[in-house]
């Protein structure tokens, strides 16, 4: 054993500990002779102590901060201040990629000659414990200019197109950072190479120069290969073990022969993880691609990971009206045309992409809620989705009528009946297209519901007795979102209309509702969002509509079996108890005819597998509702804010919970005031199944 060798031991001993922390580990070697020649090497290791970044020091930067370029070694960072958390562990291997961050940022800003001309890193053994100081000594040089921009080798596209998707003209200041991403790929996919990409190009190759000139100036030269057109070639799918291959292939927008396009490999993405059957990690890393360069084909594989998508959904509240237990079955994968096949039964017929929900709500006699609701996604093999919704309810009041407050107001015993109550039982099929112009992400919708209602002095709404409704619902969407539970980028947009027809004495009204929301990604999992909400009921008839109307505040699950929900688009909102805000009749809540709600929200992905998803988020939330549109007052808003959390279960579904600090005082429900007297500004809120907004 020779001593260089030993000595090679201890130091890579050392530099283990080293990585893990423990700069000041002592390594001893203690030899023993062993049999026919040997020696028995004993390592005894000493750690120490964790040692720790203490500080990081910058010098020769003139004009960009300290602050900004210690931002930029995201992964050597100090320990001190309010950052108590950081771990501070000083790793090699990380600290040369921080350095590249710092010159890439100086580059960014326009300092093409930027280095950092000497770093060093020391044990500080000053203080109650030691530290490491870590120095970088940066030379910013001049800050740089565009003077020209010049192409050569293209022929599909002129230079100009070319310079445009760069985002940079001559006389700008230079910018590594955004002439890299526009040259290779940006969020929008409005850079050069997508330009070729979606047209076939796939061995597109640009070579840039930068030149310096006389000053402060640069030249800007990029040599182009174009190469030739691909068209997509045999599209294979893997994973797929529930799915049946043609709902994944009806998804697909890489069609066999067709000229091969970056941007509808992206879209096929985006409308594979719509379906939320497949693990959205493993989809969003694309599809596997085998260039066959003799036949110029492009050749996918998407890789597929089936994740659970139905539901189960087990909840119960207590209320002012009892315990409120409630069970739904929601299928997002259903297979109607297995149900005959005893094969398929596995617990249930899947695979074909279609929605069965099966719903009960029960408070035992008092309360009773059934619904059963099925949906087709690709009528007769087009993106046609039909389906149907009926449902039944019925509330039998132990108290008096008209929201237990009697007949004749508050506190009235002339009407106490058992036999108060009220019955709903309703029917809706629907019918969508999506539609070509102005894009495909646009769809249109037509629905025609039945509503009959038997009113045995519930409701000063409705005349007691029978009443009827037939409704026509014609609605314009269009969504763009990444996902539809977690979005991180994208927009939704909704415009409908719905008239309650006037025919014979049956309920009259018209209803209007324009809604969409915006998420703009800041990370790559960090994103904010911004939703705006606006409805106005109208009468058809010059008479006055009190059975539609609009109730604000609360949850789903604050408002499971509230009796006097029928007939009410509920508009929920965190931070408030249901049903609190807008109009009140003799102290309840009787809802409005205008609609207006603002929301926004910073969340983060922080959790993305195939057993969990969850985004915590923090919120703000503005809303109110008003009688007419005379009385709309932009200053009456009840107002919100405070943090909460999405997760996706995929046996349970999405849970959702907030935490809200209520702005303005409002006015508790009368008979309520002890569940909820105003008094508490912070308010507490979960749900299951839907989400808030």
């Amino acid at each position: 054993v020779r001593p260089a060798d030993l000595e090679r031991s201890k130091q890579i001993i050392k530099e283990y500990f080293g990585e893990k922390g423990y700069m000041l580990a002592e390594v001893t070697v203690n030899e023993t002779p062993g049999p026919e020649n040997t020696v028995n090497l004993d390592f005894e290791v000493d750690i120490g102590e964790k040692v720790r970044i203490r500080e990081v020091l910058v010098t020769g930067n003139q004009n960009i901060s300290d602050r900004t370029v210690r931002r930029k070694l995201k992964k050597t960072k100090a320990r001190k201040g309010i950052f108590f958390w950081r771990k501070a562990r000083f790793d090699r291997m990380l600290y040369e990629e921080d350095k590249v961050n710092v010159v890439n940022h100086f580059n960014s800003k326009g300092y093409y000659d930027a280095r950092v001309v000497r770093d060093s890193v020391w044990l500080d053994t000053s203080g109650d414990k030691p530290g490491l100081v870590v120095s970088l000594e940066v030379q910013e040089g001049p800050q740089y200019h565009i003077r020209s921009i010049e192409w050569d080798g293209n022929t599909v596209y002129p230079d100009e197109v070319l310079s445009g998707a760069l985002g940079l003209t001559p006389g700008d200041v230079y910018n590594s950072e955004r002439l890299e991403q526009n040259l290779h790929g940006n969020k929008s996919s409005s850079d050069v190479s997508s330009l070729y990409m979606n047209q076939g190009y796939m061995l597109f190759r640009v070579q840039p120069e930068v030149r310096v000139v006389e000053g402060d100036s640069l030249d800007l030269y990029y040599d182009v290969y174009e190469g030739e057109i691909f068209s997509f070639g045999e599209i294979s799918i893997t994973g797929n073990e529930k799915t049946k291959e043609h709902v994944v292939r009806r998804e697909l927008y890489t069609i066999p022969g067709q000229t091969y396009s970056r941007e509808m490999v992206q879209e096929t993405i985006r409308r594979l993880s719509q379906l939320n059957y497949f693990d959205q990690e493993k989809l969003g890393a694309g599809p596997s691609i085998d260039l066959d360069q003799e036949e110029k084909e492009v050749n996918l594989t998407y890789n597929l990971e089936e994740i659970g998508s139905d539901q189960l959904e087990l909840s119960g509240t207590y209320g002012r009206f009892g315990v409120i237990l409630m069970l739904r079955f929601g299928f997002n994968n259903f297979s109607a045309q297995d149900i005959f096949k005893g094969r398929a039964w596995r617990p249930l017929p899947s695979g074909d992409g279609q929605q069965l929900s099966v719903s009960l709500q029960t408070s035992g006699r008092q309360y009773q809620s059934y619904s059963l609701g099925f949906t087709e996604p690709w009528l007769k093999g087009r993106p046609t989705p039909v389906g149907f919704q009926v449902s039944h309810s019925r509330f039998t009041s132990n108290f008096g009528g008209y929201y237990g407050y009697g007949y004749y107001g508050y506190g009235s015993d002339f009407d106490r009946d058992n036999n108060t109550g009220f019955t709903n039982t309703s029917a809706r099929v629907f019918y969508e297209q999506r539609l070509q112009w102005p894009d495909d992400k646009f769809s249109a919708s037509t629905s025609l519901g039945y509503q009959f209602y038997f009113n045995r002095d519930y409701t000063y709404a409705l005349p007691s007795g029978q009443s009827q409704q037939i409704t026509v619902r014609q609605a314009l969407t269009r969504s763009s979102v990444d996902h539809p539970i977690f979005p991180t980028a994208g927009s939704t947009f909704l415009l409908s209309a719905e008239l309650a027809l006037p025919i014979y004495d049956f309920i009259q009204y018209h209803k209007w509702r324009f809604s969409t929301s915006w998420n703009i990604p800041i990370l790559r999992k960090l994103t904010t969002s911004f939703s705006a909400d606006f409805g106005y009921i109208g009468s058809v008839t010059g008479k006055d509509v009190l059975f539609e109307r609009y109730i604000v505040g609360g949850s789903p699950f604050d408002v499971q079996g509230y009796r006097n929900n029928f007939g009410k688009d509920i508009i929920y909102m965190r931070g408030y108890p249901s049903r609190v805000l807008g109009p009140r009749r003799n102290g309840e809540a009787v809802g409005g005819r205008v609609l207006n709600k603002f929301t926004s929200e910073l969340r983060v992905l922080a959790i993305q597998t195939p057993q969990i998803t969850a985004a915590p988020y923090l919120f703000m939330d503005a809303a109110n509702t008003w009688d007419q549109i005379e009385s709309y007052n932009p200053r009456q808003f009840y107002r919100s804010a405070g943090v909460g959390a999405r997760l996706f279960l995929p046996i349970l579904g999405m849970l959702e919970v907030a935490y809200g600090y209520n702005f303005d005082q409002f006015t508790p429900i009368r008979g309520q005031e002890s569940e909820h007297d105003g008094s508490n500004r912070w308010f507490f809120q979960f749900t299951l199944g839907q989400g808030f907004n």
